[in-house]
């Protein structure tokens, strides 16, 4: 065993990667999708279509939840998206509220805060109040609002041309409500679709995950760490083969910001398939050195222009026959730190259902605590990327750190960690042992010898379904004794699946 110690404290750890298994048999970590429930959402406004756009926005304060969403007025053509505000108390019944911010022609009463605009939305406690609230948005140039004028948008022009050229927008805001855009670029290239701005509690400094290219990966995400997000743009490496577009903007050629996640086609991910936005969290209820990706993943059909075409299909299925196309659900990645991603388990997080959520599903940013339960918003649609469909929003409840667990089957397993110091006088484990499972639980020394006390003879076996089950030995749970010292745990377990573990108080 290494003789390098981990210092854990009384924080608690997560089963989401390999990094507490030393040594292991029979183990193996699992996805576990969250359960599906509807939200009930309010009627459409008048001058809007009845459903969503891929990307939300959620956060949660004292006043209950709120909720950045994108749609379209109805019978509008694209460049006239508009992002939106949702309130609701509880989290599942939702309301829109007349804000009447902007004055649209046509439209009398709205909810609209941005028009032309798509991305992502944060409260910043750092920042000064009057930018307490930012968005990174992507934004179409309008009339109806001032945030949009003159801004760049590539991709599909109207002569059906593609643009690559387009500029990503840093806004701020003091009540999430009235936006001001940001005098220059957050970035000069493309970054389509819902990029992101968080603050890393670990680092103490913000962190931009962007949609982004590498070789032969049309879509993968970048990362940006930054010390001030006000400081635009944001850091980049200059390429001087890149080409200029209008404005500043600038070729994007892959080399210009680090490539942090992509996909794996060619090993293991089928072809064609890539990773559509980041949806990145610092899980917020562990350790700080626990990230999560919901990663939307597009697994695209061949293109009808190319030669892979299949003419055989006929009737609903549209396979191939449609430009861009395919279907997307959420697959999970984990990281340590935020630059390097594993994927512990590739099966579906967030499958596709059988109904209004059968084509493809998009997760939004944000893990929002209630009671036992972790929430989750998503929007579903029951067509492919490639077709046009109003969206609907769903939630999923997860168990507290319930996202992967080390799983053990009927015939057992166990495991042993590295060596790790902690503070704290139990040791409480989140673990579903049901009915025929259950855990015991092992301290060992800096030798890897058994503590005596401690040994697994002397544990009484965990066989509870149970958020935090206390560990307990022949002589008491006390660990007290044990507090500080460079120790490692031996845990044997069968039938069950063990989420974290903590000590503390």
């Amino acid at each position: 065993m290494s003789c390098s110690c981990i210092d854990i404290g009384n924080r608690k750890q997560l089963f989401i990667d390999e990094r507490w298994f030393a040594v292991k048999r029979g183990i193996r970590l699992c996805v576990n999708p969250p359960q599906k429930v509807p939200v009930n959402w309010p009627e459409a406004h008048a001058d809007e279509s009845h459903g969503v756009h891929a990307y939300l926005n959620v956060i949660q304060d004292d006043a209950g939840y709120r909720m950045w969403y994108g749609s379209h007025p109805a019978g509008s053509s694209i460049s006239e998206f508009t992002m939106r505000l949702a309130q609701s108390e509880d989290g599942i019944t939702w309301h829109k509220p007349e804000l009447n911010l902007l004055d649209i022609p046509g439209i009398v009463t709205n909810n609209v805060v941005m028009t032309g605009a798509y991305g992502s939305v944060i409260y910043d406690p750092h920042a000064p109040e009057a930018q307490r609230y930012k968005a990174v948005c992507d934004i179409y140039p309008n009339t109806h609002w001032e945030g949009a004028a003159d801004t760049i948008h590539g991709g599909k022009q109207a002569d059906g041309s593609i643009s690559y050229f387009m500029a990503l927008y840093l806004l701020t805001s003091p009540d999430g409500l009235r936006w001001q855009r940001a005098e220059k670029f957050a970035s000069p290239f493309f970054h389509d679709s819902q990029n992101q701005l968080l603050y890393d509690r670990r680092l103490g400094r913000y962190v931009a995950y962007l949609r982004w290219l590498a070789p032969n990966r049309p879509r993968c995400v970048a990362r940006i760490e930054i010390d001030d997000p006000m400081d635009l743009p944001w850091p980049y490496r200059h390429n001087l083969d890149a080409k200029q577009g209008p404005g500043g903007t600038l070729e994007r050629l892959g080399d210009e910001i680090d490539t942090v996640l992509m996909t794996e086609p060619g090993t293991i991910d089928p072809e064609e398939t890539d990773i559509y936005c980041p949806c990145v969290t610092q899980y917020p209820y562990a350790d700080d050195t626990y990230y999560l990706s919901f990663m939307p993943m597009y697994r695209h059909y061949p293109d009808p222009d190319g030669d892979t075409q299949d003419t055989a299909l006929e009737g609903a299925n549209t396979r191939g026959r449609l430009s861009n196309d395919g279907p997307v659900d959420i697959r999970l990645a984990t990281s340590a730190d935020g630059i390097s991603w594993t994927r512990p388990d590739y099966r579906a997080y967030l499958g596709l259902g059988l109904d209004w959520d059968r084509g493809s599903v998009y997760m939004a940013p944000g893990i929002f605590r209630h009671g036992n339960e972790l929430r989750q918003y998503y929007v579903g649609f029951p067509v492919t990327h490639g077709q046009s469909h109003d969206g609907r929003v769903g939630m999923t409840v997860q168990r507290l750190d319930g996202f992967i667990s080390a799983d053990a089957d009927y015939g057992g397993g166990a495991f042993t960690t590295p060596l790790m110091r902690f503070e704290g006088n139990r040791l409480t484990l989140n673990v579903d042992c049901s009915a025929m499972g259950c855990v015991t639980v092992e301290i060992r020394d800096e030798h890897n010898q058994p503590i005596p006390g401690y040994e697994l003879a002397d544990c009484e076996p965990v066989d509870l379904n149970h958020l935090a089950a206390e560990v307990r030995w022949a002589k008491g749970p006390s660990v007290a004794a044990l507090a500080g010292r460079p120790i490692s745990l031996h845990v044997q377990m069968r039938d069950c699946k063990l989420f974290a573990f903590q000590f503390e108080n």
